[in-house]
């Protein structure tokens, strides 16, 4: 059994790196969805600077450019 970024490959779970990175962006993404609904039902400037904060997770952590950003904010608000 391998730790790989706080997980194990112990396939049953997970079978490879990739596959927990993979969760860990889904998990990212998620999390940045929900910290977005948030801000539009409960605007201040505290949620604000939560959802900048995971935006630049996505963007320097993930590669996601700033459009793609953009629209999972649309989504999550929409």
């Amino acid at each position: 059994m391998k730790n790989y970024k706080g997980y194990y490959i112990d396939k049953i779970m997970f079978n490879s790196e990739a596959e927990i990175d993979k969760f860990l962006e889904d998990q990212a993404v998620l999390k940045f969805k929900q910290l977005n609904k948030y801000f539009a039902e409960h605007a201040s400037m505290e949620a604000a600077q939560v959802c900048e904060e995971q935006a630049q997770i996505l963007h320097n952590k993930f590669g996601y450019s700033w459009e793609r950003i953009e629209q999972l904010e649309i989504e999550a608000i929409a």
